[in-house]
C-alpha cells in the first residue's frame, strides 16, 4: 500500500497548500460509513473428488462446495475516510479522497462431504486503503438542506486472503491437513474502484456541513493465488473477488 500512501500524501500537502490562498473555495471532511455487499463471491461451487484428503480409494469421497458471497462470508463492512474537497462554483465541487474499508474474519460451512459432512471454510480479515477521487453536483436551494449527486473513480490496495477448509472431527492426512490450514486464497492488490451516489447535506454553520450518502460503488477482482488449490485441481474456485456495496455514509464537512 506504500503507493497509495506517498500518493494520499501529496495531495494532502498541495491541497492544504492551496487551502491558504484560497480558504473560501476548499472544505475537508471525516466520514464514516455502513456498507452492505449486494454483489461479488469470494469463490465458486465447485464439485470434486476428495478421496486423496483422507487416502481412501478414487471416487469414493464427494466433495460439493457452493459458490458463497462477501456478503456470506463477511456480513456487512465498516468504512473510514478523509476528504478535500474543491468547490468549483455554487452548484459543482471536485474532490479527492483516502479511505479504509474492514471486515472481521469469516467462518461458516461452504459445502458438504460425503452427502452429509459440513464442510467448513474460515477466511481472514478483509482489508483495502483506498484513494480516489469524483465530482458532486449540488442543487442548490435556499434551504438548509441541499441535496446532490456524485460520481467517483480510484485504486483500491487490498491486504491478502488466507483460507482454512476443514471438517468437523476429522483430520485430513498429510500434506493435505497443513496445506489446506491458512492456504493462500487471494493475492490482494491493486484493484480500480467506481461508485455513484445520491445525497442530503445539511447546513450546520456557515462553515460547516454535516451530509448523508448512499449510492452503488464497486471494484474490480483480487489477483487470485492457487498455489495451494491447483493441487487439488480446484484453481478456478477463487477465481472470483469482485465486489458490489451500497453504503450508508455520514460525512462531516468544515473550512478553516
Amino acid at each position: 500500500m506504500n503507493s497509495i500512501k506517498t500518493v494520499a500524501l501529496t495531495l494532502t500537502a498541495a491541497a492544504l497548500a492551496a487551502s491558504s490562498a484560497q480558504a473560501e473555495k476548499w472544505t475537508f471532511a471525516i466520514k464514516g460509513s455502513y456498507v452492505e455487499p449486494v454483489g461479488g463471491d469470494v469463490h465458486r461451487g465447485a464439485s470434486f473428488d476428495g478421496s486423496v484428503l483422507l487416502d481412501l480409494d478414487p471416487g469414493s469421497l464427494p466433495v460439493e462446495v457452493d459458490a458463497k458471497s462477501f456478503n456470506d462470508v463477511y456480513g456487512d463492512f465498516w468504512e473510514l475516510g478523509l476528504e478535500a474537497t474543491y468547490h468549483a462554483s455554487s452548484t459543482t465541487s471536485w474532490f479527492v479522497g483516502l479511505s479504509t474499508m474492514q471486515a472481521d474474519d469469516g467462518m461458516l460451512q461452504v459445502g458438504t462431504v460425503a452427502d452429509s459432512l459440513p464442510l467448513n471454510g474460515h477466511f481472514s480479515d478483509y482489508e483495502d486503503l483506498g484513494l480516489y477521487g469524483g465530482i458532486r453536483y449540488h442543487f442548490v436551494n435556499e434551504g438548509n438542506w441541499q441535496p446532490f449527486v456524485s460520481a467517483q473513480v480510484g485504486f483500491k490496495d487490498i491486504d491478502s486472503i488466507r483460507a482454512s477448509f476443514s471438517v468437523p472431527d476429522v483430520t485430513f492426512v498429510p500434506p493435505y491437513q497443513d496445506a489446506l490450514t491458512d492456504a493462500p486464497f487471494y493475492d490482494g492488490g491493486t484493484v480500480f474502484s467506481y461508485g455513484v451516489g445520491v445525497g442530503l447535506a445539511y447546513q450546520m454553520t456557515e462553515s460547516s456541513t454535516l451530509s448523508f450518502e448512499t449510492g452503488y460503488y464497486g471494484q474490480e477482482s483480487m489477483d487470485d493465488d492457487d498455489s495451494v488449490l491447483d493441487v487439488l485441481g480446484l484453481g478456478a474456485l477463487n477465481d472470483e473477488g469482485d465486489l458490489e456495496y451500497m453504503p450508508i455514509t455520514m460525512r462531516f464537512n468544515f473550512a478553516f
